[in-house]
């Protein structure tokens, strides 16, 4: 049997000195490696963050963008142009404020009207826009007064029918 006595003391010494543990430099390499990766990953919630933020500011501008659009396809006048104007936020929670505007324009084709309509939630620390949408609807021109002409045929078919009617008697 061995026994401690039987090795001199720098054996022993020596001996505890390989038994298992961190050393410094060690235990300093994994803190570097662990801050290194709280870093990465705290900037992907960051991006993630952001990118959620942009999408639904993103969502609600398209809602927005279709009612707009909508009101202004069942009014019965002639659409008109309008500057970037304030519009209320559909989303309660959000505190980005909203600015829409219209333009409208003659279409490729005679009669027909381009109608286009931008929703844009803007930064309001004064930034670049954080999300923009816009629609473009074409529509037939009001102006043209087609309705007329179409009671005009309405009446003449009428007419026709009445004279037709007549010669059968």
């Amino acid at each position: 049997m061995i026994h401690a006595a039987d090795y001199p003391l720098t054996t022993r010494n020596h001996a505890a000195a390989n038994r298992g543990g961190f050393s410094l430099l060690e235990i300093l390499l994994s803190i570097a490696i662990l801050g290194g990766s709280l870093a990465v990953l705290s900037q992907l919630a960051l991006t993630g963050t952001d990118a959620a933020r942009e999408a639904r500011e993103l969502s609600v501008a398209r809602i927005l963008c279709q009612t707009k659009l909508s009101e202004i396809l069942l009014q019965n006048i002639s659409p008109q142009s309008l500057p970037m104007s304030p519009v209320e936020s559909a989303d309660s929670g959000s505190m980005i404020p909203f600015q829409y505007s219209v333009e409208v324009q003659p279409a490729a084709l005679d009669g027909l009207l381009a109608v286009r309509v931008t929703v844009e939630a803007t930064d309001p620390d004064g930034g670049p826009a954080i999300a923009t949408y816009a629609l473009t609807r074409w529509m037939i021109d009001p102006t043209l007064g087609l309705e007329e002409a179409e009671a005009e045929e309405k009446a003449a078919k009428e007419a026709e029918a009445a004279a037709s009617a007549e010669a059968a008697e």
